[in-house]
């Protein structure tokens, strides 16, 4: 009977164990799943913030056209037209939510090489 028991608690261990193993395994796909989809999540939010800023500076570049086109018709003159148009998208983007700081810089430039464009085109 001894040896009957003794086989029962040997059965009874590799069972818990092999339980322990799989419950282990189990735990280590979980973890990686929930690892890549960290990643895939980071990497998702992170295009979508380049789609956004890709999107906001379309919207930049089209108000800066139109202010563009309307200083054309001021009677200002260089740098004042340029400020104009500078003052005339802070207003633009103001008014829809956008925060414009981030682009200041792209925006000058953009206004300088359209300037330098349209004056190349009229010669």
């Amino acid at each position: 009977m001894n040896t009957v028991v003794m086989l029962a608690s040997n059965t009874d261990w590799l069972n818990t164990a092999q339980q322990v193993l799989t419950l282990i395994s189990g735990l280590v796909g979980v973890i990686g799943a929930l690892i890549g989809a960290i990643f895939a999540i980071k990497n998702f939010i992170k295009a979508n913030k380049t789609k956004n800023m890709k999107e906001i500076w379309s919207m930049v570049m089209s108000m800066a056209d139109a202010a563009m086109k309307e200083a054309e018709q001021s009677s200002l003159k260089g740098e004042d037209k340029k400020a104009m148009v500078i003052n005339s998208v802070k207003a633009a983007c103001k008014s829809a939510g956008i925060d414009i700081d981030n682009f200041l810089d792209q925006l000058s430039t953009y206004i300088d090489q359209t300037i330098d464009f349209v004056n190349h085109m009229k010669k």
